[in-house]
């Protein structure tokens, strides 16, 4: 009798587990360490984000959330190796404006489709793009750089820190809403930026705000103006592009979780409930306040609807100044 019970019993937890096998999939996450995905190059702001991120999951979540750098391609490499990952939570995307937004319009083809091969989990921060100019620029401020550019038409160079990048697109939005024309210089990075508006060899620069802010601090050139809603922690008095003379400007990079899609919901639940009540903490707070970041946060379809409106927004300003990725 005992072993006919017994066989019996486990009988009935197999039925249960094939009837609910989802849920079942949920309550065991996570299975091992969870792999975050990232896109950029170790040690940028992105990529400390993605591993203070990392690090906070781990004590919230009881499980080990590893980063593994995915580089090339501007983001394309990472997200398609998610995209073809296990549903399963242990796989998870830390992308970008580029591969889950700007990517589809600057590549003739993807290795994944932004929209339907991910599951998002949740909008972590934002970082607005700053403009600066050479020390001996005749302007230090975004109207007396527009007077400037259209009195010397096809005169002044910007350098971006990457061909398509968030930096490139916010400059071709910035000369497409003021009526201008600058000539595009790429650079691969930060550094190479910082020692051509040293040198002179460019009159703009528009990138991310860290790399920046001890050198604009050390007037060793300037600051015009950046492209977000809200100043720079570190430099408050740098004005807004919005504040400026264009009120409707506003250009951002941002990061955010996503997921292959078919990830159950529990664990993306669960990982969104820990990014958001980290985003919410006073460490969380400093953490991005020093990487020149204002945290998010929301609920997975929040981030749905942003992705969304940043296709929208980003489209046709890629489409209409002829941008494409140079393979």
């Amino acid at each position: 009798m005992v072993n006919r019970r017994t066989a019996m019993s486990f009988a009935a937890a197999a039925a249960a587990t094939s009837i609910f096998p989802a849920g079942s999939r949920a309550q065991t996450w996570p299975n091992g360490p969870v792999v975050l995905i990232c896109p950029y190059p170790a040690g940028g702001p992105n990529d400390l984000l993605a591993r203070l991120l990392a690090k906070s999951l781990t004590e919230a979540i009881g499980a080990t959330f590893l980063v593994e750098n995915r580089v090339g391609a501007a983001g394309n490499i990472a997200a398609g190796l998610v995209a073809k990952a296990r549903p399963d939570g242990q796989t998870l995307l830390f992308t970008s404006t580029g591969p889950t937004a700007n990517n589809k319009f600057l590549y003739p083809s993807l290795p994944y489709d932004p929209v339907a091969d991910f599951a998002s989990i949740v909008l972590i921060a934002k970082s607005p793009v700053l403009f600066t100019a050479r020390a001996d620029a005749p302007f230090s401020t975004i109207p007396e750089l527009i007077a400037y550019a259209k009195a010397n038409p096809g005169k002044l160079t910007i350098g971006t820190a990457g061909y398509g990048t968030v930096a490139h697109i916010a400059s071709e939005f910035f000369q497409s809403s003021a009526g201008i024309k600058l000539i595009n210089v790429p650079f691969p990075g930060s550094t190479p930026i910082v020692a051509a508006l040293l040198g002179g060899q460019i009159d703009l620069a528009s990138d991310l705000i860290p790399t920046h802010v001890p050198l604009l601090k050390d007037h060793r050139y300037k600051a015009i103006a950046i492209t977000g809603t809200k100043h720079s922690s570190a430099m408050p008095e740098i004005p807004t592009v919005a504040e400026s003379g264009l009120p409707t400007f506003e250009a951002t990079a941002w990061s955010a979780l996503m997921a292959p899609a078919g990830t159950p919901r529990a664990a993306i639940d669960r990982i969104n409930a820990a990014v958001n009540a980290w985003l919410a903490s006073a460490e969380g707070k400093t953490q991005l306040a020093n990487l020149e970041m204002s945290g998010e946060g929301g609920t997975p379809g929040d981030l749905d609807a942003f992705i969304a409106a940043e296709i929208a927004k980003w489209g046709p300003i890629i489409q209409a100044s002829g941008i494409k990725a140079q393979q």
